[in-house]
């Protein structure tokens, strides 16, 4: 053998080695969760390899490490290449489905986790199944809500575990600062606890600010709570002083407010470096901590713990049980009003990845059952760290959905305001041509009037309708009887059109103000009585309310009787109808001194000589017309 052939086999050789222990340093950062290690170490492996058919489990992994740093675009890309060059482990359609479900793709996603159910019998896989129909039947909250990117706070990485402290508003954010403090487990910095206002006067957040004194360390410090009335704040921090630990463990530090620093930080006694514990939440009085665990006893992945205070000394640490743990993760615990505990989880149905949920606490214990909080809220990404501020339709919690400035984002969310608007159309009523500088008030039962003036079209859409109120709506144009309609939004809880569509009519057809008589429809009286019939008050309230709205006409009420009977009889029994008309006007609020009454008997009929009973009828009348306009 050749000299030339013989070192040529040693360099391949070398390469095979070189190439061996490539591998083996990635398939080692990427059990040890350093992700992004595992990440730069893969993709220098596939650039060299000039056999892809080998590369099947590297792709997997390659998804599964973009996964695990929430980026998902190059998670399906490299998942979908492995279960297309046959990767083997049923987990493949796991993650696959997983990936698709955080991007709203459930009917694939379904179908995804349908075939890992399949092919590993795993039947704990049905509860993300259960998610799947449940997000396709596109359920929202009760209440609209507004949600918001809180954009002057977040960074281009990521921002999580939301307090408050007094009035600062407390986050942590692995904001990087310089490259020589990126870690290799996220591809960000290490995060570390900031703080910031909202200023009252400028409206905006100001500049984020590392809490002073104790908190931070050189690692990763993150979700906090604080007990205003022993002025101890509780945090997370993970990989230990030395940044070399794998776990996190739960760390407290006293608050000096004069200063506006923290004491040195101290180890809460229930952190032990063989397991997690982090996410604290703390109750008002101190009394209760929640906690986040993967310690001996979890039901799933990562559980929800708490533990109780009794003569000043903690007891033992509790799962929360399975009311909230399930076999996923429960994570971000958060106490209101010492009687609701929040929190997420990735395996209750949900919308996908972490959705976040209420269960009601009552004596210290979980009193079921556990709520979704729907859409807004919750998207089909991560959702968790719900905090509120001054009730539970605001406040504020973390997301890494499309659109965000970073990884995860903080959003807020507030009752989004009620779209309530009222859409009418006004006509003549004589030739039902459209009315065009009508001015529509829309007077508020809280005194407050609002206006809208018809186009050519006569239609109107008045955009500014509050909620809980009733509105009287007034049609008024100068030549025109006035007109009005009531409408109320008291109870509406979603946005509402009022309109003829959704079944209130706010359609009106005003009537021109002239000399000419004007007949009352449905006006009638049993035969030789004056006393008006049920059926004719309600053409009266209509007159009524036109001529309440119209204050500066005076009218003549006018009976007509057919002409049977004697003259004079029939002008004294018009007379009687013309006053009981009139009357009625002004026990529904007409003025008196605006109405004259006047019974004309059967001097003006309308069909001379009448012989049919149609005839007869068209005679017998109520009319008004105006006689005086201010």
């Amino acid at each position: 053998m050749s000299l030339i052939r013989i070192l040529l086999f040693i360099l391949i050789g070398f390469a095979f080695a070189a190439k061996a222990q490539l591998l083996q340093k990635a398939d080692t950062a990427f059990a040890h969760g350093k992700y992004s290690t595992a990440i730069e170490l893969y993709e220098k492996i596939l650039k060299k390899n000039k056999e892809p058919q080998n590369n099947k489990t590297i792709y997997y992994k390659l998804g599964s490490s973009f996964y695990s740093i929430n980026k998902y675009k190059e998670a399906k890309e490299w998942t979908e290449k492995a279960i297309e060059e046959g990767y083997s482990d049923p987990k493949a359609f796991l993650q696959y489905g997983e990936i698709l479900t955080l991007q709203s793709n459930y009917t694939a996603a379904k179908n995804a986790f349908q075939e890992y159910q399949k092919r590993s019998g795993d039947n704990t896989v049905k509860s993300k199944i259960v998610s799947c129909d449940f997000a396709l039947s596109g359920k929202k909250s009760a209440i609209p809500l507004e949600v918001k990117n809180i954009t002057e706070l977040n960074s281009p990485y990521s921002e999580f575990g939301l307090a408050f402290v007094n009035d600062e508003f407390i986050f942590a954010s692995s904001r990087l600062n310089t490259k020589e403090r990126q870690d290799e487990y996220t591809g960000q910095g290490f995060s570390d606890v900031y703080a910031s206002r909202f200023g009252s006067i400028s409206k905006k957040w100001k500049e984020p600010a590392k809490l002073k004194g104790g908190v931070n360390t050189n690692y990763n410090d993150g979700t906090f709570a604080y007990n205003s009335q022993g002025k101890i704040g509780y945090f997370m921090q993970c990989n230990g002083s030395s940044g070399n630990k794998e776990n996190c463990g739960i760390f407290y530090s006293l608050y000096d407010e004069k200063e506006n620093t923290w004491s040195k930080s101290k180890v809460f006694e229930y952190s032990n470096p063989n397991y997690n514990i982090g996410h604290p939440a703390i109750t008002s009085d101190g009394n209760m901590l929640f906690f986040v665990s993967d310690m001996p006893g979890s039901v799933g992945g990562k559980d929800i713990w708490f533990i109780s205070k009794k003569d000043g000394i903690w007891g033992s640490p509790v799962n929360a049980g399975n009311i909230i743990n399930t076999s996923g993760n429960e994570v971000f615990p958060y106490v209101s009003g010492d009687s609701v505990l929040y929190f997420s989880s990735n395996q209750h149905p949900g919308y996908g990845g972490l959705d976040i949920f209420s269960v009601k606490l009552k004596n210290n214990t979980i009193n079921g059952p556990v709520t979704n909080l729907l859409t807004p809220i919750n998207s089909s990404a991560d959702d968790f760290s719900i905090v509120f501020g001054k009730s539970i339709l605001e406040g504020y919690f973390c997301s890494n959905r499309d659109g965000g400035v970073g990884q995860d984002d903080i959003y807020s969310f507030n009752r989004a305001p009620l779209i309530l608007n009222a859409i009418g159309k006004i006509v003549d009523s004589e030739t039902n041509k459209p009315v065009a500088n009508v001015t529509v008030y829309f007077k508020g039962d809280n005194g407050i009037i609002d206006s809208i003036t018809t186009g050519s079209s006569g239609e109107f859409n008045f955009k500014d309708l509050k909620p809980d109120l009733k509105y009287a709506v007034t049609a008024v144009k100068s030549g025109f009887f006035s007109d009005s309609k009531s409408i109320s939004t008291i109870g509406v809880k979603e946005n509402m059109e009022f309109s003829k569509k959704t079944g209130v009519d706010l359609d009106f057809g005003l009537l021109k103000i002239s000399k000419k008589e004007i007949v009352i429809p449905n006006i009638s009286y049993d035969f030789n009585q004056s006393e008006l019939k049920q059926e004719s008050k309600i053409e009266l309230d209509k007159l009524a309310r036109i001529l309440i709205e119209t204050p500066k006409v005076i009218i003549e009420i006018s009976s007509h009787t057919d002409e049977k009977g004697a003259d004079e009889y029939n002008k004294t029994l018009s007379q009687k109808r013309a006053q009981n008309v009139v009357s009625y006007l002004g026990s529904k609020g007409v003025p008196q001194n605006r109405m004259l009454a006047k019974g004309y008997g059967e001097s003006q009929p309308l069909k001379k000589n009448a012989v049919s009973e149609e005839d007869h009828a068209l005679n017998r009348r109520t009319t008004f017309k105006v006689i005086k306009n201010k």
